[in-house]
């Protein structure tokens, strides 16, 4: 029985590069959509016991504990992301800040059925394994894939545009799966930039925002250290704003935890922070100067290290 409960060791997922602008069109390419939530791999057991792991290894097991009873008939290792659905069925990262919402698991790539290591395998080839498997578990769903023999990529970014979806992976059909590496075998085509973020420190608000969080200040890190990259005040709930409160006032410290100056204007009334949180923004756009320019709060991010979290290039 030890044997049957033996769950696979952790794997550092592999990571997708930015396209640059331009979706791949040509032969050779796959497409997958593009979901919302957090990426995390799926150990499974042979007797069902199952582990969840983050990008950086952190356990996800037990905050997730819905996703632990997957229904499939062997021991496996798969690829996904965890997911909050809305009202339409789309994906929303800020349903998962709320611990009451009821998550599913997204699986895109099988990387070892039974005792055997799928790695080494072309991403079509464990696509259609990952298709076969069988999972019998309502939160479980295995997500579609498109070879570019049978589909036009850009009706699909229609199609992704239309459902609300965040865009498009683009992935070499004969690729091998990379663990912890970033490939340009995968690409990614997102309608909008999102940048994960230290927290930095908080102003206090004004008006209805009277006695509660105003703006965060945002960082990541380059050679230099932790950067200040900006602000954000928009995007929060009401409920977003009292749990941030609570989890950030543990974090208070007397001076700013960035390497360079905080402009005078934005550093007023600040409530400085160790950096210690990583949330996650989106944004218009990185400016010459190193500031994100009309930024929007999407949530926490506690799958992640702030060491992690890097300057956009």
């Amino acid at each position: 029985m030890a044997g049957r409960s033996a769950v696979p060791e952790p794997v550092e997922p592999m990571l997708a590069s930015s396209d640059g602008g331009e979706l791949p069109d040509g032969d050779g390419w796959s497409y997958e959509f593009k979901w919302d939530g957090y990426r995390a791999v799926m150990r499974v057991a042979e007797d069902g016991t199952t582990r969840l792991n983050s990008r950086n290894l952190n356990d996800l097991t037990v905050r997730y504990a819905e996703l632990t009873e997957p229904g499939l008939p062997t021991e496996a290792v798969l690829d996904g992301e965890i997911v909050a659905l809305d009202r339409d069925g789309v994906p929303d990262f800020g349903l998962l800040q709320n611990r009451a919402v009821k998550v599913r698991y997204f699986a895109f790539d099988l990387l070892r059925l039974g005792d055997t290591d799928l790695t080494d395998e072309p991403y079509g080839r464990r696509r259609e394994l990952l298709a076969e498997l069988g999972a019998t578990s309502p939160r479980i769903s295995i997500t579609p894939y498109y070879d570019h023999r049978d589909v036009d990529p850009n009706e699909l970014l229609r199609i992704a545009a239309a459902s609300r979806l965040e865009g498009l992976i683009a992935k070499v059909t004969n690729s091998r799966y990379h663990p912890g590496r970033r490939s340009t075998e995968w690409l990614k085509h997102p309608f909008v930039h999102t940048q994960e973020v230290v927290l930095g420190g908080w102003r206090p608000g004004q008006g209805r925002r009277d006695g509660t969080i105003g703006a965060l200040l945002l960082g990541a890190y380059d050679d230099s250290g932790l950067r200040y990259i900006g602000d954000v005040g928009t995007g929060f709930t009401d409920q977003a704003l009292r749990d941030l409160q609570r989890e950030l006032e543990p974090l208070a410290r007397k001076d700013p935890p960035f390497v360079n100056a905080v402009p005078r204007e934005r550093a007023r009334r600040v409530h400085w922070l160790r950096p210690e949180r990583v949330g996650e923004v989106e944004y218009r756009k990185f400016t010459a100067d190193r500031v994100l320019r009309h930024s929007s709060w999407r949530g926490l991010r506690p799958d992640r290290r702030p060491e992690e979290v890097r300057c956009p290039d």
